[in-house]
């Protein structure tokens, strides 16, 4: 019996990965917009209800495709660097940046759909869903906080004392992502800086692959790698201590 419901949660496993793979493929076609879970099932050979047995709507199934993402955004993240000496801050940051890049380069369909389609599908998600979809989203997030904790307390890193005094509304989300981090320790001037250098290189990723600024500008990513290298220099990162 054991072995039995055993195959049956494989197969189940291999029908759900045949389905997120056939999502992401037509949303390489369409776009994400058109994502359409009839076109997901007629070309698996299915009918459009035996797929709603695996995911109950399309948001469901986004929801799925982003924390899939997030997931393996984070784990590249969390693995850059580690090479490197504890002490070399600017080192580390850079290679958590240029990280960041090669994943979104790589993945362009599942970019696109982490910054389109999040908020929307959120609104669909149950209690403990919506958990898994914020440790996700904030995963990437917990590593640059971890790079810049580490130079804070190295003292090569000082954030700007405007962090320290956020307004209310702000210090509200900063307070909240601490909650989801687990670590209500973390400064919030180090979430902050996190927060807006997440948000810098987001704008120079996207533009180099959505926007539309001229690509002879981004090279093959010597704008941003650049740029990273500009931006450490502005919080004060050096090199190794």
């Amino acid at each position: 019996m054991g072995e039995k419901v055993n195959r049956q949660q494989r197969r189940r496993q291999a029908t759900i990965a045949e389905i997120k793979e056939t999502a992401l493929a037509q949303i390489a076609e369409d776009g994400a917009a058109n994502l359409s879970l009839g076109a997901i099932a007629r070309a698996m050979g299915m009918t459009a209800p035996a797929l709603y047995r695996y995911f109950d709507g399309r948001g469901a199934l986004v929801a799925a495709l982003v924390i899939d993402a997030y997931d393996s955004m984070g784990d590249a993240l969390e693995n850059a660097g580690t090479d490197l000496p504890s002490g070399d801050h600017q080192g580390r940051f850079l290679a958590l940046l240029r990280a960041y890049r090669a994943w979104a380069v790589a993945h362009p369909e599942a970019y696109a759909l982490m910054y389109g389609a999040p908020t929307a599908a959120a609104a669909d998600m149950s209690a403990e869903r919506a958990q898994q979809f914020q440790r996700a989203v904030l995963r990437s997030m917990g590593a640059m906080v971890c790079v810049l904790r580490a130079a804070h307390h190295a003292g090569c890193l000082v954030p700007p004392p405007e962090y320290d005094q956020p307004p209310p509304s702000v210090r509200g989300a900063l307070e909240w992502m601490r909650v989801v981090l687990q670590d209500e320790a973390i400064p919030l001037g180090i979430l902050a800086l996190a927060l807006t250098t997440w948000l810098w290189a987001d704008g120079l990723i996207w533009q180099e692959l959505h926007g539309h600024l001229p690509s002879a500008l981004f090279g093959d990513g010597d704008f941003f790698r650049m740029e990273s290298r500009v931006l450490a220099g502005r919080l004060g990162l050096g090199g190794e201590e």
